[in-house]
């Protein structure tokens, strides 16, 4: 399964902060966290976009092409989407250094994560907001805003918060509508005096931190017993007459085996048997690498399967209690 990481001399353009490996196992890890300079460098997002405008061969001569302008990178002249004239570009240092805008840490390390995807034209980087909260003894989690950005006109700049698991690396999303915390803007605008509306982000993030909080709590207060965990496999995995049974056995076998299931004392409790389903969401085979990134981070059209299970898992364990 292809990572969809951009490769530059054989080096993933990616950098991890913490002393975590990524789960792909490329990019530069470093221990602690980065300034915003750092990052870029470390991440190979230190470059920049412009906007050239379209021609075509015509009879002989060079025709402009009204309306359409190629968002090229101006360090190899790379090509990495069309677009319109009314199309504003994001470069990658205003998302670090919009983060450090929202949060006030201009000139703090504390940059964990960014990246170049899918050859450039998608970017992200993550930024650590708090210490967060322990499930049992060593299930820690975080809240960070991650920032996603396209330059091929795909996808808005978005800012989100989210919660994610340090001790193996995976993000994760619970479906909690109502405090779950984004914001984004179209590539029609300037970031210049977004800040404040942006802030709310950081409010509704502490309170999507505590709702997380409450939730793992209120899931590991449910006993799950074998049966029980058939029964929300079977009700959760999307009904195909080939698959279903499959995956079901699947996930069913990851709940009865996997170590990372236990952790936090999720042992046959309803924490364990959501940590059972994000882990075979986020590690089972997808028919392409971009389905297998958006399921992880919830982005995409569609979201991906990892955003129609977590929810539905939830809601599932919950009717046990």
């Amino acid at each position: 399964m292809s990572h969809e990481l951009e490769m530059k001399n054989g080096k993933g353009l990616m950098f991890s902060g913490e002393g975590l490996t990524p789960w792909h196992g490329l990019g530069t890890v470093i221990e602690g966290l980065a300034t915003a300079e750092e990052a870029l460098a470390l991440a190979g997002l230190d470059w920049d976009v412009e906007l050239v405008q379209c021609t075509k061969m015509w009879d002989g001569k060079q025709v402009i092409i009204p309306g359409r302008f190629s968002v090229t990178r101006v360090t190899d002249g790379k090509d990495l989407g069309l677009v319109s004239d009314k199309y504003h570009a994001f470069q990658n240092s205003e998302a670090f250094h919009f983060l450090n805008g929202l949060t006030d840490t201009s000139g703090e390390a504390v940059f964990s994560t960014a990246g170049s995807l899918f050859g450039g034209s998608r970017t992200f980087v993550t930024l650590k907001l708090s210490k967060g909260f322990t499930v049992g003894d060593n299930d820690a989690h975080d809240l960070y805003l991650m920032c996603t950005n396209s330059h091929d006109g795909s996808q808005a700049f978005t800012v989100s918060a989210t919660p994610i698991r340090a001790v193996c690396n995976n993000t994760v999303t619970m479906g909690l509508a109502a405090a779950k915390a984004k914001w984004s803007i179209k590539h029609k605008m300037s970031l210049e005096g977004q800040l404040q509306n942006a802030r709310d982000v950081l409010d509704l993030g502490y309170r999507y931190e505590k709702a997380f909080e409450d939730q793992v709590k209120a899931m590991m207060e449910v006993q799950i017993t074998k049966d029980n965990f058939y029964a929300i496999a079977d009700k959760v995995i999307p009904a195909s007459p080939v698959q279903h049974d499959v995956s079901v056995e699947e996930l069913m076998a990851i709940w009865e085996t996997e170590p990372t299931v236990k952790m936090g004392g999720g042992e046959g409790n309803g924490w364990g048997a959501f940590n059972a389903g994000t882990y075979w969401v986020d590690h089972k085979e997808y028919k392409t690498a971009e389905s297998k990134f958006n399921s992880i981070i919830g982005g995409g059209v569609g979201m991906g399967l990892g955003e129609k299970i977590r929810p539905a898992l939830q809601k599932a364990i919950m009717q046990f209690a």
